[in-house]
């Protein structure tokens, strides 16, 4: 399972810069020039935003597939980290009360739950004993990486291990881990506003590049020009750029943008840079398609 995550990040990540590079290459171009004193420059840049678009927009779905296996893998995660206190609970009750590890272990499982269907997958015999259920966690640990289950496992194991102390044992990890568990949750849930934030920052910065664009740029590319007139010959000059080619640049900073707001919303909310990944995904997508509408409408709202 690692080896397949890893294979789709890297392809995922080799066809979006496939695509951005095709969008440059493939969109019509005009060469923006500048010249100053001696000095030339031509820079040919995409001048169409709308092809822009479709490839930006072409190249944040790869990622959003790529990414939805990650964000199923992180919910897995989270309910069996949420979960793993009553686990250990019920395991506590269950030798308490004199049943055997087998069946208390089959008694937590037919309470249902992602952490029981995930470990009964994982235990196939029918006599469970302290190693079995040590592995298995630390199984599950490993593929979801997840150092709560990690710490369970070896403290599991150790307190089945110790006889007639188990139950004692298990009750002070089961109030441990059910503190650390508890306030990570409570935490993740308190940073759960800034994703609505991030969203939020996303349309105001293409609302008002929108209106940039419609107003403010036509305006300043004529004054510019007037004021470059009336230079000496020669010693300032600048030709082709137009409200398209900025616009297209625009374009691509919104995904640089999504996908750096994504990233943070990842490290901070999710610890987890991929599950980032899709929230910039999503961004972008809805990002671009506002600036297709604004751009469409701006100039009428406008009045330009």
């Amino acid at each position: 399972m690692g080896k397949l995550n890893i294979i789709i990040r890297y392809t995922a990540a080799l066809v979006v810069l496939i695509i951005i590079v095709l969008s440059y290459l493939m969109v019509p171009k005009l060469v923006v020039t500048l010249n100053f004193m001696s000095i030339s420059l031509n820079a040919p840049l995409p001048s169409n935003y709308v092809y822009v678009s479709v490839y930006v927009v072409s190249a944040a779905l790869v990622i959003l597939i790529a990414s939805i296996p990650e964000y199923g893998r992180w919910r897995i995660n989270n309910y069996v980290t949420g979960e793993l206190p009553t686990f250990i609970r019920m395991i506590r009750d269950g030798l308490s009360t004199g049943l055997t590890i087998t069946e208390t272990v089959n008694l937590t499982f037919r309470q249902g739950g992602v952490l029981a269907r995930e470990l009964g997958g994982r235990i196939g015999s029918s006599v469970i004993g302290p190693s079995e259920l040590g592995t298995a966690l630390m199984g599950l640990a490993r593929e979801l990486n997840n150092r709560y289950l990690e710490l369970a496992s070896i403290v599991l194991e150790s307190a089945l291990r110790s006889g007639t102390k188990a139950a004692e044992v298990l009750d002070l990890a089961y109030r441990e881990i059910d503190n650390v568990v508890v306030n990570e949750l409570d935490k993740v849930n308190s940073l759960k506003p800034y994703i609505t934030l991030a969203y939020t920052i996303i349309i105001v910065y293409v609302f008002l590049g929108s209106v940039i664009l419609a107003i403010l740029i036509p305006r300043l590319i004529s004054t510019t020009s007037t004021i470059v007139s009336s230079l000496p010959t020669g010693l300032l000059s600048f030709g082709n750029l137009s409200v398209n080619v900025i616009n297209s640049l625009f374009v691509y900073s919104i995904m640089i943008q999504s996908i750096f707001t994504g990233m943070i919303i990842g490290k901070v909310v999710y610890r987890n840079l991929s599950v980032g990944l899709m929230h910039s995904s999503i961004m972008t997508i809805m990002a671009v398609a506002l600036n297709y509408v604004l751009n469409l409408y701006m100039p009428q709202i406008m009045h330009v």
